[in-house]
């Protein structure tokens, strides 16, 4: 039964988006003719502008020639107490007039029509052209403003098209009321490119229902599970409470028309009230069901009784007669609020479990209240309405509250075996932390090995090619080596020797690197003088392998450690002549590029798989992860360097392909810094 209430939740809570989606579906459809192009228009507020014809609801092609002589009016604008006849000096009719030019015609734009406290018709009037008559376009409304048009008045309208070509017009919106307090002009109307606002239309009313859905699964949740909770009654009140709270968030936002079109706004108003004055007394009855001891069922009792006649007032006394229990009911709200917070200050001193936080929520919910007041007293500043997000947070804090006092007990039974548990799990935690800390040192001991064993390799190789050929040179007396051959073997000891010493520059600065000792000497420095010179070192290698480099590189004056760029420019072209093969090309392009200078150094030789780069940047043992001959310090060398001058390094590679290595320069770095010391 638990799984089927936690479905049956959830589906009500999926539920509730297709028919916010159902309204942007509406709002494509309404916005059909929209044109197919963006036109770069921007969604205006139509707030400035407006003027008023107080008490009059002339034919609307006639209100346009109101206009010069209208009163001004800002929106949102609540009519004054003396504006009618009726209780409040609320009563009354009005006409509200706007002249609005658009810079492309009409019919490419949409109308945000915003929040009337009123019945309401809303017109679009097209001067006349020289003799020609006004063209009058009914845009609809919630009702034909007049006498007893309340009696057959709808909901809200959201969204119209403006169905003519015009781009100057007069936007009439006739009102009268005769049920509703401070009516007037809430939201401003806001006009814009159809796609726009019918979409941002339909993203705010699904939204709303998602919203809404989230109410009512968490009640029915919470009203279902408390069927095999042995103190059930505190859930279902809370569970009630929130579906409630989600039917009001309908109604306050005028969405419940979208589910339920014919809904007569009469009884929509006095279903609003009918929750509304449910609630006051609903949050105290969680209070006594909290803390029994510190509150007054009676007071319930009586709370209850109150706002039981005013909930029976709601239902059948007339509208007028509803809308003055507003301010009697917020007295009492507030009464109940302030009881509320010295029952939770009462709990708070005797430390009763939860009472702290039940006094936040309080404050938080007071808070919600305080700032409703300041955002609709005197005019509504903002179509936000912060009462139902605080009143529903009030709510979950006092059911997490009863929650927590009710696990307590459960909670302090399980408390050794939750001990052991947790002592096991920690046990098992640290094993395999040591296992894999073991496992590390192994793979570091058995890579600083190899590392120790490739560098013994290398070494040996060209000292034993120089021992060999020195050897045969000191005997040249003895076998009658000739010229040309004497001069090779001079070639090869060179060439080994400068092996020899490029290896050991490399361990050096690896060990520089790691203590912190390699300093940088910027100055100015032409990187075409570096590429040259790199390209000296190198080509005498290039040149037996047969290697074309083609070299292009700007001149300018950059700030630099010029050894620096030296080492890494040689490492990667070196590696780019190395893995080449016979008769290939290596190119080598700089240039600077915004606060860069960019080297780029293409090679054809066998490539390497995207796996294989990250080892081949590996500093230790990389080489022979990446499948590469060597020891493999300079990628990760040269990795190092382009940090030290906030540089960097890509690498693109291709199998078969051939290897980008891209090395990005800044212009003007940082002062000089030591490596290791930031």
């Amino acid at each position: 039964m638990r799984f089927w209430a936690i479905l049956l939740g959830i589906c009500l809570l999926v539920g509730m988006a297709p028919v916010g989606l159902l309204s942007v579906g509406q709002g494509c459809a309404w916005g059909e003719d929209a044109a197919d192009e963006p036109l770069g228009m921007t969604v205006t507020d139509l707030v400035d502008g407006w003027r008023l014809v107080r008490g009059q609801l002339p034919p609307p092609e006639e209100a346009a020639s109101f206009y010069g002589d209208a009163e001004p009016v800002p929106l949102p604008h609540i009519w004054e107490r003396d504006y009618g006849s009726g209780p409040d000096g609320s009563f009354g009719a009005a006409t509200y007039v706007r002249h609005i030019s658009l810079a492309e015609p009409a019919n490419r734009y949409g109308l945000k029509t915003g929040k009337q406290r009123t019945v309401y018709r809303l017109y679009a009037v097209v001067p006349a052209e020289e003799a020609g008559e006004a063209q009058v376009y009914d845009l609809g409304g919630n009702g034909q403003p007049g006498e007893h048009a309340e009696e057959n008045a709808l909901g809200r309208l959201f969204y119209v098209d403006l169905p003519f070509g015009a781009r100057d017009f007069y936007l009439v919106v006739q009102v009268s009321n005769h049920i509703f307090p401070n009516a007037g002009f809430l939201w401003e109307p806001k006009i814009g490119p159809k796609e726009v606002l019918s979409d941002l239309r339909g993203v705010q009313i699904a939204a709303s229902f998602s919203v809404t859905g989230f109410f009512f699964a968490v009640g029915f949740i919470t009203m279902l599970l408390s069927a095999w909770h042995t103190t059930g009654r505190y859930y279902y009140i809370g569970g009630g409470m929130l579906i409630v709270m989600a039917i009001r968030t309908l109604l306050v936002d005028n969405y419940i028309w979208v589910m339920w079109p014919g809904l007569d706004l009469e009884w929509a108003l006095r279903i609003e009230y009918v929750g509304l004055l449910s609630l006051a007394p609903a949050y105290y009855w969680l209070v006594v069901e909290l803390y029994p001891k510190e509150s007054s069922r009676t007071v319930m009792m009586a709370l209850w009784a109150l706002c039981g006649l005013a909930i029976a007032t709601a239902l059948v006394a007339p509208l007028p007669v509803m809308f003055r229990m507003r301010d009697p009911y917020l007295l009492i709200a507030f009464l109940v609020l302030a009881k509320i917070l010295y029952v939770f200050w009462v709990a708070k001193g005797k430390a009763r479990p939860g009472a702290r936080w039940a006094l936040w929520g309080s404050v938080v919910a007071a808070f919600g209240v305080a700032l409703d007041t300041y955002l609709y007293i005197p005019v509504p500043r903002t179509s936000f309405e912060a009462v139902p997000f605080t009143a529903l947070i009030f709510t979950f804090v006092l059911m997490g509250l009863f929650t927590v006092r009710y696990r307590q007990e459960q909670e302090e039974r399980a408390f050794l075996s939750a001990c052991l548990e947790k002592a096991n799990i920690e046990l098992k935690d640290r094993a395999e932390k040591l296992d894999q800390a073991q496992a590390e040192a192994a793979a570091a001991l058995d890579l600083k090995n190899s590392f120790l064993s490739n560098l013994s390799n290398e070494i040996q190789t060209p000292l034993r090619t120089l021992v060999s050929f020195a050897n045969r040179l000191t005997d040249a007396g003895k076998s009658g080596i000739g010229a040309d051959e004497r001069t090779e073997y001079l070639r090869l000891i060179r060439s080994n020797s400068a092996n020899l010493s490029k290896l050991m520059e490399d361990v050096l600065s690896v060990s520089d690197l790691e203590t912190g000792r390699f300093v940088l000497s910027p100055e100015p420095t032409d990187p075409k003088d570096v590429a040259d010179d790199v390209l000296t070192f190198v080509e005498s290698v290039a040149h037996e392998k047969h290697i074309l480099i083609d070299l292009k590189c700007e001149n300018t004056v950059m700030t630099i450690d010029p050894r620096l760029m030296r080492q890494a420019l040689i490492k990667i072209v070196s590696n780019a002549v190395k893995f080449s093969p016979v008769n290939g090309v290596v190119t080598v392009r700089g240039s600077r590029a915004g606060s860069d200078f960019v080297f780029t150094v293409m090679d054809t030789g066998p490539g390497m798989e995207p796996g294989q780069i990250p080892a081949a940047m590996s500093l230790l043992g990389g080489a022979d992860k990446s499948g590469r001959a060597g020891l493999g310090l300079g990628l990760p060398l040269v990795a190092r360097f382009m940090e030290l001058v906030g540089g960097g390094m890509q690498i693109d590679s291709i199998p078969d392909l051939g290897t980008t290595v891209t090395l990005s320069f800044p212009v003007a770095p940082p002062g000089s810094r030591r490596a290791g010391g930031g």
